[in-house]
């Protein structure tokens, strides 16, 4: 297992009893993702999902003043990728699938959004994440699907 899961929050009851806040229908349900949960519970995969690209520097390497927004890590599943929008507006995230350490060269991957339960694309040499919400991540996991078509 890669990490136990610890979640919480600020629930205060009154003295009479009432509570005065509760988690939002979408809180409970991004907290309730199996699929997220699943690769943080990976019996298979212990390793965790880690940074393999920075995007505010032209090499893409660390910056003390901006995480890293784009991480991976292997599954049993296959390999997650998160594209973290660290900027201060919508993003759009371009990431050639073989900079993360995880995935091969030469191969065709299908892209599966963890967020919206769809598989969202095939990726070749490159994946593109759309209208990334403000501090938003997106989450994929990215399957095998063969040899690159050749050109």
């Amino acid at each position: 297992m890669k990490s136990p899961v610890l979640i919480g929050g600020d629930v205060r009851i009154t003295s009479l009893g009432d509570q005065l806040e509760v988690a939002s229908d979408q809180s409970i349900e991004i907290l309730m993702n199996r699929k997220i949960i699943a690769i943080d519970q990976d019996p298979v995969v212990g390793a965790g999902v880690t940074p393999f690209r920075w995007g505010v520097n032209s090499d893409y390497i660390s910056n003390d003043t901006c995480p890293a927004q784009y991480c991976s890590g292997e599954s049993q599943n296959g390999t997650v990728t998160n594209q973290i929008d660290t900027l201060d507006e919508r993003a759009t995230t371009i990431f050639n699938p073989t900079e993360s350490p995880w995935i091969p060269a030469r191969r065709q991957y299908s892209v599966r959004d963890l967020w919206v339960h769809s598989t969202k694309d095939i990726a070749v040499r490159n994946f593109t994440a759309n209208d990334v919400p403000l501090y938003g991540v997106v989450a994929l996991l990215l399957q095998d699907a063969g040899d690159e078509p050749e050109a």
